[in-house]
């Protein structure tokens, strides 16, 4: 079967499963341009509904090409299952006024060049070659988060400046989407494909600082940070403090390894790793491992915990060279004029 034919009888059917009260629901087909990705989406909207879900068509179709044992009629179901799961009495004032809307905030970060497009339309800051987002939490769930972003039109209603959104998304992120971070194996065992076996959790430590302190033992060791439900959470590297702390724990300055848009990597900068060999690792990773969609960069980051600047590992690099060439500039000319001016000679005094 086409995918187009697929669609429509997704489209022509999915009333049959469905309750009578949805008889005359309407049923939308639309394409969807989400962060990384685009698809074709399915929404069923009951009558007075103010908020519907919408399916990716072009994944359901995946799976039911990939598994012979997957029917058009599972699909269906499926799809009415969650259409069903959708909360009956939805309160929207809950994302219309901005003093409800805000305590559902999170951040997401992206790839700015893969979301060229999208980020025109939508209010967003930039960390390097990172797009920060801001989206309203609808649903949240063992399976993940039913979430809408906020576009220019949103802010427009909402009446509040791009500054104002970001403050308040950076605060209530932690709150919507918790931080988690795990110790994993040494980096030569996660290249080696070690599993999940690997990774280790401590629930006694409280601060981001001592999962770090306590996961040095193994040699150049590496740790995930992400939210608790490892779904979309590698903004949660720019959570407030998140970076000192994680500094703190080092002791030192760290890299920063874009693993995709789920999580993030570091490792202690302790002259283990140039950046170089990190980056063609990543990009190594991005080609061989990681989903088109689901790429963040190929490019490693770097914190300086002293000065506390985030950026590019190719930049700091840079930085550290001009500072040395500075300080040798500044040491030379110092002794230049040290020579030039000479301390006068004492002369006895005469009588």
């Amino acid at each position: 079967m086409e995918f187009n034919q697929f669609v429509d009888e997704v489209k022509g059917r999915i009333k049959q499963f469905l309750p009578i009260e949805y008889e005359d629901a309407q049923v939308r087909i639309e394409e969807v341009k989400k962060l990384n990705e685009n698809y074709l989406g399915i929404t069923v909207l009951k009558e007075n509904q103010v908020i519907a879900p919408t399916f990716n068509l072009n994944q359901l179709y995946k799976m039911y090409q990939s598994d012979p044992e997957i029917s058009m009629g599972s699909i269906l179901r499926s799809i009415t299952e969650l259409v069903l799961d959708v909360p009956e009495q939805f309160n929207p004032k809950s994302i219309t006024e901005y003093e409800n809307a805000k305590k559902k905030l999170f951040i997401r970060v992206s790839s700015a060049e893969k979301n060229e497009e999208m980020l025109q339309n939508v209010p967003h800051q930039m960390r390097e070659d990172l797009a920060i987002t801001y989206h309203l939490a609808i649903r949240i769930d063992d399976i993940g988060v039913g979430s809408t972003t906020i576009t220019n039109d949103i802010l427009k209603r909402y009446g509040i400046s791009e500054e104002q959104l970001h403050a308040d998304a950076m605060e209530n992120s932690p709150n919507v989407r918790p931080i988690h971070v795990m110790v994993m194996g040494s980096m030569i065992e996660q290249l080696m494909g070690m599993g999940p076996e690997t990774i280790l959790k401590d629930e006694s430590v409280q601060s981001i600082a001592e999962v770090i302190s306590n996961g040095m033992g193994s040699e150049n060791p590496m740790f995930i940070v992400t939210n608790s439900q490892t779904v979309g959470g590698a903004g949660v590297i720019f959570y407030p403090e998140v970076m000192d702390q994680i500094g703190e724990g080092f002791q030192g300055n760290f890299f920063i390894l874009p693993s995709s848009t789920h999580e993030t990597l570091v490792i202690p900068d302790n002259g283990a790793f140039d950046y170089r060999v990190l980056e063609d690792m990543v990009q190594t990773i991005n080609e061989n491992e990681v989903a088109p969609e689901e790429r963040l960069s190929d490019h490693v980051y770097h914190y300086d915990v002293k000065d506390r600047v985030f950026e590019r590992a190719d930049k700091f690099a840079e930085r550290q060279k001009e500072k040395a060439a500075k300080l040798d500039k500044n040491e030379h000319t110092g002794k230049e004029q040290k020579m030039e001016h000479p301390k006068p000679k004492k002369h006895a005094m005469e009588l």
